[in-house]
């Protein structure tokens, strides 16, 4: 089955779920709860997000987020990295921490907002852990039925949603969270939470890809990405195996499908390669693009290096 598409949109709301590998438990104890709930808190001051809910349960965890400047892929790499590193410390370990990437969905505002915070909040009675969300400690729902909780979590902007003084608003939260379901969370293609209209837009919006630079060429990119690493372009293309040369041959692949639409199929018959090989490689490039600084700066370098070539 392919992944579903993310839409990503500054501004826009997040549903997330990121689960450990194998269903195994990403939280051991409180300790370990506290150290995600901190990352959290980090990750938010830096990429200036905004964490409208969360619950931690013993083997994943459930995220509303509004995204700002930066992308949702961004801000979670950077969470997932800093805890499974910290967790694998602590309990010595190796090996992956989460199943694969997280899973995401862009959420419409109002109601259906409402509606995923009230399922996030009820993960642990529908768990069977608690007969009441209220008595759940590691979710933010007891921060929004008193309307005061950490500065790291963003209880005013959920609460807007249901009214305009703090207290009136915490009313009308308890009873959608403690009522009766409207049973009106509805997941369209695991991407998109809202109605048609709404979802038919989202589609709409990114599927209008990134215009590409005109006349780019896979040689062109060889000798930029050369020329940056300190190689020749023979080394890309020769037979020199591991180490910078395979570095900078993903780098290669990677600007080219990205600011030429050429594939990575058609860059690895210039390389001399099966393009098979750069499968991982890809994947784990575009993982550090979360975490990496050095890795964007170059890639931004790049960039402008090949849009300017272009022009002149």
């Amino acid at each position: 089955m392919p992944r579903p598409p993310r839409l990503e949109f500054p501004g826009a709301v997040y549903h997330v779920t990121a689960r450990g590998n194998e269903r195994r438990a990403i939280f051991r104890d409180d300790r370990d709860r506290e150290a995600y709930l901190a990352g959290l808190a980090h990750y938010r001051r830096k990429f200036g997000f905004r964490l409208l809910a969360y619950c931690l349960m013993t083997n994943h965890v459930h995220l509303a987020i509004r995204t700002g400047a930066a992308p949702l892929s961004r801000i979670m790499a950077g969470i997932q990295s800093r805890y499974a590193q910290r967790f694998n410390r602590r309990h010595a370990r190796v090996g992956h921490l989460f199943q694969g990437r997280y899973k995401s969905s862009l959420v419409q505002e109002d109601r259906y907002l409402m509606a995923v915070i009230r399922y996030i909040h009820r993960n642990p009675v529908r768990a069977g852990l608690t007969r009441n969300a209220s008595q759940y400690p590691w979710s933010s729902d007891r921060y929004l039925r008193t309307a005061r909780g950490p500065t790291w979590l963003d209880i005013d902007e959920t609460l807007s949603a249901l009214g305009q003084s703090r207290r009136s608003a915490a009313v009308r939260y308890v009873a959608l969270i403690d009522g009766p379901s409207e049973n009106d969370l509805r997941t369209i293609a695991h991407a998109v939470v809202g109605d048609e209209a709404f979802v038919l837009s989202r589609f709409a919006a990114a599927d209008e890809p990134e215009p590409p630079i005109r006349g780019l060429t896979e040689d062109r990119v060889l000798r930029a990405v050369a020329l940056d690493t300190g190689l020749a372009v023979q080394d890309l293309v020769g037979p020199r195996r591991g180490g910078s040369v395979a570095s900078a041959r993903c780098l290669a692949a990677y600007l080219a499908r990205r600011l030429g639409h050429i594939s990575v199929r058609r860059m690895a018959r210039r390389l001399g390669r099966d393009d098979s090989g750069f499968t991982r490689p890809l994947a784990r490039l575009e993982a550090r693009l979360g975490t990496d600084d050095f890795l964007r700066n170059q890639i931004d370098r790049l960039t402008q290096r090949l849009k300017s070539a272009n022009q002149d």
